[in-house]
């Protein structure tokens, strides 16, 4: 049991030094004003390598499945690739494409994001 345990651990206790495979969930709800307008829950399986000392590269991808008000549920196909960069001590950069394909309504999206963060 204790191995099962400190197995089960490892990983939240040595990711920031580790990089490689993982595995992820992402639920999102979506509201339109206060109004409910749909929910997605994804599966995602990824793989995270350094490049060096401040740069790591990115990929996930994965099924998924969207519930939408007024509209037949979906199965639908996530994708993200991304770079993760320390800029300066305390400043951190990060450059992502996502998108999904639906499998019923046959419509692809994709959405380009960049975020900058400062850690006091």
């Amino acid at each position: 049991m204790k191995r099962l345990l400190a197995f089960a651990v490892l990983p939240f206790i040595a990711a920031p030094a580790m990089a490689g495979p993982y595995v992820l969930n992402k639920t999102e709800v979506k509201l339109d004003g206060t109004s409910y307008d749909s929910t997605t829950t994804e599966v995602r399986a990824g793989y995270e390598q350094k490049v060096n000392n401040t740069v790591k590269v990115y990929g996930e991808v994965g099924p998924g499945y969207e519930w939408k008000t007024g509209a037949d549920g979906q199965g639908i196909l996530v994708y993200e690739a991304g770079v993760k960069a320390d800029l300066t001590k305390n400043l951190e950069g990060k450059m992502k494409v996502e998108g999904a394909y639906g499998f019923t309504d046959k419509t692809a999206g994709t959405k380009i994001e960049s975020t900058v963060q400062y850690n006091f």
